[in-house]
């Protein structure tokens, strides 16, 4: 067989893609990599394969320890960046450290800690067959790899089942606080059972449904004192994090904050929405990229868990016939608090923080009473 024909060949196999990552000595590694595969379950491992003229090779056959992140569609930037041979792939990269050291990359669909119990040569590469010691999985969509291109898997119809779900349930054809069952709901939808699992599972990432021990899948009601504990929450997490990041953020993230500041902004004119669908997104993504500026991914998927944009979500959404006023000082706030992190201000962030906070309460307290009381 020649190279060049099994290349051709091999590459109608679809994968997914990964970065496998590592430090010894202060210096982080990583590189792009699709050879990855579980190999058993008891115990957990997964047969990596990397090439012996990497770095990141020699670096893992030393330390004996090193990460997959599995990457979310999203990231085909990275894939290309760790796949290209240079001094400091992590530039620009957002990242925490692992329990072993290794980098963890931010955004990634999943993070898996692996310890080598063996390895092998073959060929231009070597083999590792690795222990998994910790591994977490996050919502998302995976980046695959094709041909030599690197693509989205195609999920259609799910997307279409989690659109169509979604609106039901803003518009309460789901009953609040009823069971729904799975297969009920795949009967009314018309849909398989595993475009209705992924449609609940992102339901419930987006706060609009919540998984009930008892229950299971439920659309649970949203009162005032859900909404203040919600945003009191968000409050106590993002001064925590102006305690610990004004002052200490650099110059790219915060660009990237302004960034993200900058897009909310257009979304309130003359105290009213112009495409609130747009302004919770957006909202969701500056708030999040300034409590991910902690570089911790306990903190911030705690902070994903109060499921904001989703309240936010139902408590507007029955409203915004009648409720149309949004107040401008919302998105004013957003661009105030990154002026005060430019000027490593950390009172004034503090306090626009906490200002922010007790205004969105007032605001949506108020559709909340207009809607009878709940949502």
């Amino acid at each position: 067989m020649e190279a060049h024909v099994f290349r051709q060949v091999i590459g109608h196999f679809a994968s997914g893609v990964t970065v496998i990552t590592t430090r010894e000595q202060g210096i982080n590694y990583g590189l792009t990599a699709s050879a990855v595969s579980s190999l058993t379950l008891e115990p957990p491992m997964l047969l990596v394969c990397i090439n012996k003229n990497t770095g990141t090779q020699a670096a893992i056959s030393r330390t004996r320890f090193f990460a997959v992140n599995i990457l979310d569609e999203s990231q085909a930037d990275l894939a290309y960046q760790f796949a290209k041979p240079k001094t400091d792939k992590f530039q620009g990269v957002e990242f925490t450290y692992g329990e072993f050291g290794e980098p963890l990359l931010a955004g990634a669909l999943a993070h898996i800690e692996c310890c080598v119990a063996a390895d092998v040569e073959a060929g231009t590469h070597r083999v590792f067959l690795a222990e998994v010691e910790r591994a977490r999985a996050y919502v998302g969509s995976p980046l695959t790899y094709f041909q030599g291109k690197f693509g989205r898997f195609g999920q259609t119809q799910d997307e279409a089942i989690y659109r169509e779900m979604r609106q039901h349930v803003l518009d309460r054809d789901l009953a609040l606080g009823e069971a729904l069952d799975p297969f009920e709901l795949a009967d009314k939808f018309e849909t398989t059972q595993s475009s209705t699992y992924y449609a609940l599972t992102k339901l419930v990432a987006d706060g609009l449904i919540s998984r009930d021990l008892t229950k299971g899948y439920v659309v649970t009601p949203i009162d005032v004192q859900t909404l203040q504990e919600a945003f009191d929450a968000r409050c106590v997490i993002e001064v925590g994090v102006a305690e610990r990041t004004v002052g200490r953020t650099s110059s790219d993230d915060l660009a990237e904050l302004r960034k993200r500041m900058e897009a909310t902004l257009p979304l309130i004119v003359n105290h009213r929405f112009v495409d609130f669908e747009r302004y919770v997104e957006t909202n969701r993504a500056f708030h999040e990229y300034m409590v991910g500026l902690a570089k911790n991914n306990a903190l911030l998927e705690a902070y994903r868990r109060l499921s904001v944009e989703g309240i936010i979500w139902r408590v507007m959404w029955q409203m915004l016939d009648k409720f149309t006023h949004a107040n401008e000082t919302a998105v004013n706030d957003h661009q105030r608090l990154v002026e005060a992190y430019e000027r490593e201000d950390m009172q004034l962030a503090i306090s626009i923080i906490i200002g922010h906070t007790e205004r969105a309460k007032r605001v949506y307290q108020r559709a909340i009473e207009l809607s009878g009381g709940q949502v």
